[in-house]
């Protein structure tokens, strides 16, 4: 799909998908309006393009997206701040990124992607959605710590299925002093890996399962100047 190319009706959120986005979104309790109802179909349409020419999730129905990538991405919205910067590192396929900013549009939410297809895919992610405060910064998390419009002002870092020793390394300097950084994991990837980092510590763990009943964790770090 190119730049600025309409949606076919071939990938169009069918009812089906879109009560199941719905019923996905009661089990987490978040509240989907029609705004957001929209700004989440309109992502989930593009990404249904793009995925038959370029493999942005290793799952290609929209079906086990929701079930799996979409579900996951709802878990942190309780996390997100009033108001402020929150950055997903190595966003991918825009998850939790761009669902978090389809839910929260009024955040400042930017998306640290190296690859430069899924940079392309995001900025068209946050066009066809009406993200207005969303961006990409297609860069190396290590390179885009030197970005001063991101350093250290961050209240929200967030990263899904990155090792947890390289995610903490990597988060650590975005956030701001009264920040948290949040890793998304398997029970089974932190077995044992809690103990934070010289600038982060450990300052919560959350359980939860998505409506298949996987399970899954999210570990919060705050920067260690910051707790007492």
């Amino acid at each position: 799909m190119l730049v600025g190319e309409s949606v076919p009706r071939g990938a169009r959120v069918t009812t089906a998908e879109a009560a199941l986005l719905r019923e996905i979104a009661a089990w987490f309790d978040v509240k989907l309006d029609a705004g957001t109802l929209e700004r989440v179909e309109r992502f989930l349409e593009l990404l249904t393009l793009w995925n038959r020419r370029i493999r942005l999730t290793g799952e290609r129905d929209l079906t086990l997206i929701l079930q799996k990538h979409v579900a996951d991405s709802l878990a942190p919205v309780a996390c997100l701040p009033a108001a402020g910067l929150v950055v997903d590192i190595g966003s991918g396929a825009g998850f939790p990124g761009i669902i978090l900013a389809c839910l929260r549009p009024d955040l400042q939410v930017v998306l640290i992607e190296s690859r430069r297809r899924r940079a392309s895919f995001l900025r068209e992610a946050i066009r066809q959605a009406r993200l207005p405060c969303a961006r990409v910064v297609e860069a190396r998390a290590e390179d885009a710590m030197a970005d001063a419009e991101i350093a250290g002002r961050a209240r929200v870092v967030v990263g899904r299925a990155i090792r947890l020793e390289r995610f903490l390394a990597l988060a650590a300097p975005f956030v701001e002093p009264n920040g948290v950084a949040i890793a998304m994991q398997t029970p089974h990837s932190v077995a044992g890996r809690t103990a934070g980092t010289p600038a982060l510590l450990p300052a919560g763990q959350r359980e939860y399962r998505l409506l298949e009943g996987e399970c899954r964790t999210l570990l919060l770090f705050s920067p260690r100047r910051s707790v007492p």
